[in-house]
């Protein structure tokens, strides 16, 4: 009986192992932005950005899918740093540059969605500074729309850990929620059970 709850308990550590490393993955998030309010027709940007902190930092990317509104898309202004696709997606921003950022032309509906998946393939935890994912509805001056300064929501990446911290100064304008992990969540979990059920059977037998 001791050594079988020896293993249980060495293997459970392990699980628990598997599943914090999995958790600095990657996590994806749906930002839901209630529109209605403005001018019917209004014309102006969504901003978004995914920038690192103090060097040396953790490589890292933001990848925009599923981008849908009642409004109406224009045309995207020049890339900054590393941004690859364009509206309604997949656009993936890499942290690479000290500004890396796509700005993309509306007119306005009633609202917009969009998911935004932040993914740090590894936390080295000898990072300076993490990295931050910023979202921002603006007029035709660039002037924010959703609160009283810069960004609307803002995605916080903790240096050393990889989790994140959630910022909404929208004023309950935007919904910020997290739809899923990285599915390598689900595997990690399943080999860490395996893995239990395994010792324990292993020194039943022994």
């Amino acid at each position: 009986m001791q050594i079988r709850t020896k293993y249980f308990f060495a293997a459970l550590s392990l699980s628990a192992t598997l599943l914090a490393g999995a958790a600095q993955g990657s996590v994806v998030y749906e930002i839901d932005v209630n529109t209605s309010s403005l001018p019917p027709g209004m014309t102006g940007y969504l901003d978004f950005q995914f920038d690192p902190g103090n060097t040396p930092f953790d490589a890292g990317s933001a990848t925009i899918t599923g981008f849908t509104t009642d409004g109406t898309l224009g045309a995207p202004l020049a890339d900054v740093g590393a941004v690859s696709g364009t509206l309604p997606g997949p656009i993936v921003i890499d942290n690479t540059d000290a500004t890396n950022e796509y700005t993309q032309a509306i007119t306005y509906g009633s609202f917009f969605d969009v998911f935004v998946t932040l993914n740090i393939p590894l936390v080295s935890g000898s990072a300076a500074g993490g990295s931050s994912f910023t979202l921002d509805a603006e007029d035709s001056n660039f002037i924010p729309l959703l609160s009283s300064s810069f960004p609307a929501v803002e995605i916080d990446l903790n240096a050393t850990t990889g989790n994140s911290t959630v910022v909404n100064n929208t004023s309950g304008l935007a919904s910020v929620n997290v739809v899923a992990p990285e599915p390598a969540t689900f595997v990690l979990l399943g080999m860490g059970l395996a893995l239990v059920a395994w010792r324990c059977r292993t020194a039943r037998s022994s």
